[in-house]
This record gives structure tokens, C-alpha cells and sequence, in this order.
């Protein structure tokens, strides 16, 4: 795949930038993996499959990007005080792959912890799902051109952005039909959810646009930071706010573990 990672040399310190963002993405969802684990007991069966999701995306997102941070370091070798390309090429394209999976998880997590019943889960889910699928398919084919073809880079992220819109769209109305069913002051930490959906998610297509506006090597550095701090924020940190309105509800309905966590009841 002709990404724009495989066009420039890179400085040592360019290099190693972008050495330490994939690991650090690495270590940031195995730690959150370890944690989800250790706190799936506290939640309430209702909500438990919730925090069994994030355990998925955190097993998924992490096995990428140790292929793409094992990736980066097998494709370049430094060569006269700069990083040149090798054989071995490196590719994006298997974040997409990846998102296929994590981001219908992330969105069937939210629909749980929103307290829809079986049914309307399912019929929610499945147009999430296809809408999701198709936003990260025509992104996938928009940045096979990001080398050679700039003018279908513009038509396929647009065509992206219109899943992402209807996407976006259905999220804030689920939030909104469903905000005034959660209880113990999770109605409040929802809304930081989707705000939190809405900066994580628009740091993608701008890391999309990245060969467009800085074609450069420094533009590599920044697009492998957006797509970290936006791997982190939407699929970590988001884990960890549904996870604690997890924990919360469950408390509310009176799941004595829960409760005794939060300090609701004697230990």
C-alpha cells in the first residue's frame, strides 16, 4: 500500500517520535486491558458485557499496533544520521481493519450502559454497525490515492464523512432519548462521553487529510500522533467512562459489589 510514512527520510529524532507514540499506544491499551479485567466483578451482569467489549477492543487495538510499531522499526535503518527505507514497506492500512472491529464495540457499549432493552440494542447496533463500516471502508479507499491521487483522497474522505455524520448523528439522538433513564449522576458523565466521541473522532479524518496540508516528514510525525492521542482517547479513556457508569448504575440498582466499591456499603 503506498502510504506517505514510505516516501521520506526521517532524522533520528523524527524517527524514534513516532517509535515511542506506537509503543506508547501499545502500552496504554494493554494496561487498560489488565484493568477492565480486574474490574469486570464490580459491574452488574446487565452491564458486565459492556466492560467484556472493552476488553476486545483493548486485545484488538493492541495486537495492531504492535504490528504497526513492529512495522515502523523493521521498514527503516539509519544510514548516514538518517532513517531510509528498506525492503519492507509500512502501511496504515491495517488500522482499518482494526476499526472494523473496535468500532462496532464501542458503539454497542454505549448502547448497554444507555439502558436500552435487548430489541432496540440490536436495531440500534445494526445501523450503527453499517454506518460505521461503510465510514471506515470509503476512508480506506480514499487514502490509497493519498500518494498518487489527491482529488480521490477529497472524494472518498467525503463520502466518509457523510457515514460519520449519519453516525454522529444517531449517537446524539441515542444519548438524548436515553440520558434521563441513568441514574446516580451518570446522566452528566454521558454527555462527557459524547463529547469526548466528538474530539477522539474528528482527529481521525484530520490524520486522514494529513498528506494534503504537511506532505512531508514532520506531516508522518503529526498523523501518527493524532491517530495515537485518538486511538487513546477513543477507545482507552472512553472504556474507562463507560466502565464507571457501569460501575455507578449497577451501585444504583443495588449490586452489592459495586456498592461496597464506591463506598456505599461496608466492606
Amino acid at each position: 500500500m503506498k502510504n506517505i510514512e514510505n516516501l521520506f527520510d526521517y532524522t533520528i529524532g523524527q524517527f524514534e517520535t513516532v517509535d515511542h507514540l506506537l509503543t506508547m499506544g501499545v502500552g496504554a491499551h494493554l494496561a487498560a486491558l489488565v484493568f477492565f479485567l480486574v474490574i469486570s466483578q464490580l459491574v452488574a451482569p446487565k452491564y458486565r458485557i459492556a466492560t467484556a467489549l472493552s476488553c476486545i477492543v483493548m486485545v484488538s487495538a493492541g495486537l495492531i499496533l504492535v504490528s504497526q510499531a513492529g512495522m515502523w522499526t523493521d521498514a527503516f535503518a539509519l544510514e548516514n544520521g538518517v532513517y531510509k527505507l528498506q525492503d519492507i514497506t509500512f502501511n496504515n492500512g491495517y488500522r482499518y481493519v482494526n476499526w472494523m472491529i473496535t468500532i462496532p464495540c464501542l458503539l454497542t457499549q454505549l448502547l448497554i450502559v444507555l439502558n436500552y432493552n435487548k430489541a432496540q440494542i440490536v436495531k440500534k447496533a445494526i445501523s450503527l454497525v453499517l454506518l460505521a463500516w461503510g465510514m471506515i471502508i470509503t476512508g480506506y479507499i480514499g487514502q490509497l490515492y493519498e500518494v498518487s491521487d489527491l482529488g480521490n483522497l477529497y472524494i472518498w474522505g467525503a463520502i466518509s464523512t457523510l457515514f460519520f455524520i449519519g453516525l454522529n448523528f444517531i449517537v446524539g439522538k441515542s444519548i438524548a432519548e436515553q440520558k434521563s433513564t441513568l441514574t446516580h449522576g451518570t446522566d452528566k458523565t454521558i454527555m462527557k462521553v459524547f463529547w469526548l466521541m466528538m474530539f477522539a473522532w474528528t482527529l481521525y479524518p484530520i490524520a486522514y487529510m494529513v498528506p494534503a496540508f504537511m506532505n512531508n516528514a514532520d506531516g508522518v510525525v503529526l498523523r501518527q500522533l493524532l491517530f495515537t492521542v485518538a486511538d487513546i482517547s477513543s477507545k482507552v479513556i472512553y472504556g474507562l467512562m463507560i466502565t464507571y457508569i457501569a460501575i455507578r448504575q449497577s451501585a444504583s440498582s443495588g449490586f452489592i459489589p459495586a456498592r461496597k466499591a464506591l463506598g456505599m456499603e461496608p466492606q
